[in-house]
């Protein structure tokens, strides 16, 4: 429900210590005076109240008006349109600065043009720009309703059962009505995402060229929860043998015999060492014949055969993928270097520092003895989970810190030095929880006769890992895959609750005690309406019903 608007209505002025001795006024067009030191401000009424006294108890008072100017400069002032009743959800006025003067008309008997008198200046203005609240309006108001509990009121006497309680009529219920319904007081666009499987098509259109390649299923950003992963196609029969085409789709063929798992640049450069020139249209559409990608998960955006599920084969863990992000404090440091385009191989030994504030490496061709002889030890995990893979969490978080060693170690700010001592201290700690972890479920093992059968391997027992989020949470600054998201999916960023007013903020905590007070509690005589709660100094507040959503919650690849 928008609030309509209408001309600002000064409030009363704030009163100074002296005041000006020649008031500025305007005569004639001609002005006069100094103007008054006296200051005020105004509030963009959001309606037509029948009185300036009605308009002040619609914002709760002088007093609560006179809170609202002494608290923060950030302060909102509330406008209820119907402030007997206490289920009446408020409208909030935003403070801005602005440039004003109140004055004072009067005019003179026989003079051509009123007499204008500043009286104040206006150097804060309250708006009222959002949408009211939805209201929930209780029958208690009805005049029908006030007549029956008159009624009622008069028979208690009859309404007392055996046991000397008063019977509860059926039509008084108990309303408990929340401060706000709705988080938000401004309207905000809201950008639907396409499925995962609409995106891979939308891509699919945009790779095929051949007429037979329209009959190849979805390969592109497929969702990691996918059942059965693409099979291998017959490209043979479809392309000449002998022609270039074929000796480029073979050369790529082979690598993938070699390797099952390539991150798409490593891909690329080993066919440019090998020979093999393709522009990246091309390069597309060899990937497009011979693999699969998923969207998200410990693969994600990693190029995978054809017909092979690393999801089932536990082997595969050497073939995750690793993150880095570089801390905020030294971003600054790597946009005053302009290091040009980096070779894969060389982020791969870990001994030049990234160009990009968040990059992804594979676990398998980092250069790094530690990280070599880790991933090469036999996997606990019995299902490949989307957020660690065949690693526990304490595993990931200690490849991870050791990536942010290597990478730490080449900065020479206090810093980074800083950085880098934590990142020890963690390490140690995250060493000690696999230790603990591979023993517990050692144990486990030697309890079960049959060989343990693992519902999931994404909450591990026993562990207190204080990154969790960021191994849930989306990686949204990948490098580009190499082809164009549909339309729908541009442009937008995630919806946050912080481009309008959290209606939320401010509000009282005694707000469910109120209500409760309202309702006449009897029991044997006690508690009666207008007593105060027995536990009120122990409440633990009304339920936060309107915290804002976090910027970590994962995100569906589905």
């Amino acid at each position: 429900m928008a609030t309509p608007s209408s001309s600002p209505t000064p409030a009363p002025p704030e009163q100074a210590a002296e005041p000006p001795s020649s008031p500025s006024t305007f005569t004639d067009g001609a002005v006069s005076g100094t103007l008054p030191a006296t200051e005020a401000f105004a509030v963009h009424y959001p309606g037509y109240p029948s009185s300036p006294a009605r308009a002040a108890r619609t914002l709760g008072g002088l007093p609560a008006i006179a809170k609202v100017r002494s608290s923060d400069p950030g302060a909102r002032l509330e406008l209820r349109f119907r402030p007997e009743d206490p289920y009446c959800h408020p409208a909030f006025g935003e403070s801005r600065a602005t440039t004003g003067l109140v004055l004072r008309l009067s005019r003179r008997k026989g003079a051509a043009a009123p007499r204008a008198e500043v009286v104040a200046r206006v150097r804060t203005a309250y708006h009222f720009e959002g949408m009211a609240d939805f209201q929930h309006v209780v029958p208690v108001h009805a005049a029908q309703v006030r007549k029956r509990k008159r009624l009622d009121s008069q028979n208690d006497y009859q309404h007392l059962d055996k046991t000397g309680h008063q019977e509860t009529d059926d039509g008084d219920v108990m309303m408990l009505v929340p401060p706000l319904f709705s988080v938000k007081d401004r309207p905000t666009k809201i950008a639907l995402l396409p499925s995962s499987n609409a995106v891979s098509r939308t891509m699919h259109r945009g790779v095929v060229q051949e007429r037979w390649e329209l009959k190849v299923g979805p390969t592109l950003a497929l969702p990691f929860n996918i059942q059965v992963v693409p099979e291998k196609i017959n490209w043979e029969d479809h392309v000449r043998k002998n022609s270039v085409d074929w000796d480029w789709q073979m050369a790529v063929c082979k690598l993938f015999d070699e390797r099952p798992v390539w991150p798409r640049q490593s891909l690329y450069e080993r066919l440019q060492d090998d020979g093999v020139h393709v522009s990246q249209n091309q390069f597309k559409r060899l990937l497009f014949r011979a693999g699969y990608y998923f969207s998200t998960g410990p693969f994600g955006k990693f190029w995978i055969r054809r017909g092979y599920d690393p999801r089932k084969d536990p082997d595969s863990r050497i073939y995750q993928r690793i993150d880095f992000r570089v801390p905020p404090e030294l971003r600054n440091l790597l946009r005053t270097k302009d290091s040009g385009p980096q070779k894969w191989a060389e982020m791969c030994k870990l001994e030049v520092m990234p160009s990009q504030s968040f990059i992804f490496l594979q676990l398998f061709e980092l250069k790094d003895d530690f990280i070599q002889e880790e991933i090469q030890k036999p996997s606990y995990q019995s299902m490949c989970s989307r957020f660690t893979g065949w690693f526990s969490k304490p595993m990931m978080k200690t490849l991870r810190l050791q990536v942010s060693i290597r990478f730490l170690s080449l900065l020479p700010s206090e810093e980074a030095k800083s950085l880098l001592r934590n990142a020890h201290e963690l390490i140690e700690r995250s060493k000690k929880q696999e230790a603990l972890w591979r023993s517990e479920r050692s144990k486990e093992d030697d309890v079960d006769e049959a060989p343990a059968t693992h519902t999931g391997t994404e909450d591990q027992v026993g562990l207190n890992n204080s990154d969790s989020e960021d191994m849930d949470e989306e990686e949204d600054e990948e490098e580009s895959d190499g082809y164009d998201s549909p339309p729908m999916a541009e442009g937008f960023r995630d919806f946050t609750l912080d481009d309008s007013y959290a209606l939320g903020q401010g509000f009282s905590n005694g707000y469910l005690e109120e209500v409760l007070r309202s309702f006449p509690l009897q029991d044997d005589g006690q508690n009666r309406s207008g007593d105060a709660p027995n536990d009120a100094g122990g409440s633990d507040g009304e339920f936060e019903i309107f915290e804002q959503p976090s910027g970590d919650d994962e995100s569906s690849d589905g």
